[in-house]
């Protein structure tokens, strides 16, 4: 779910699946106030998230949501402020949802030699397999000053 948000929190822009999951439709939410969408209590609860990406600061947190049908979701939410010369001019929404199974705040089996993650399923997965399908980190790969002379011992560094 992604929706642009001015300095004076008026929506600019939601995509689809925002205006579906708030039930919403796009007319809905053109200059909607943030506080309108949200409701007082969930506005309360994201209130320090809100002034920090209007400070220009950005903010990812996990959030409990629950749409117009009553169904509650676990999302990671992501406020990415617009600064332009110094000005915040608002601010970008993204939010994830979070398997339920999987906190990104609770201790997970890995492997003390290979490093694999065993998921909830117990099967063990690749860190970089388990992270990239729980979160929104992509992965690139090298080798570290330690490691680059096991495999390569000619290369200088």
């Amino acid at each position: 779910m992604v929706a642009y948000w001015t300095a004076d929190e008026r929506c600019t822009f939601s995509s689809r699946a925002y205006q579906r999951w708030f039930d919403k439709s796009q007319e809905d939410m053109a200059e909607i106030s943030l506080q309108e969408l949200l409701g007082p209590s969930l506005y309360e609860l994201n209130r320090a998230h809100i002034q920090g990406a209007l400070r220009g600061e950005k903010q990812i947190f996990e959030r409990h949501l629950t749409d117009s049908s009553g169904t509650t979701q676990r999302f990671l939410a992501t406020y990415t402020p617009d600064v332009v010369e110094d000005v915040v001019r608002g601010f970008s929404t993204h939010a994830t949802e979070l398997p339920s199974q999987t906190r990104l705040h609770e201790w997970l089996p890995i492997c003390a030699n290979c490093k694999d993650i065993q998921v909830a399923t117990g099967d063990w997965r690749p860190i970089e397999e388990y992270l990239w399908q729980y979160s929104a980190i992509t992965f690139t790969h090298g080798l570290c000053p330690k490691c680059m002379p096991r495999y390569f011992p000619s290369v200088d560094m």
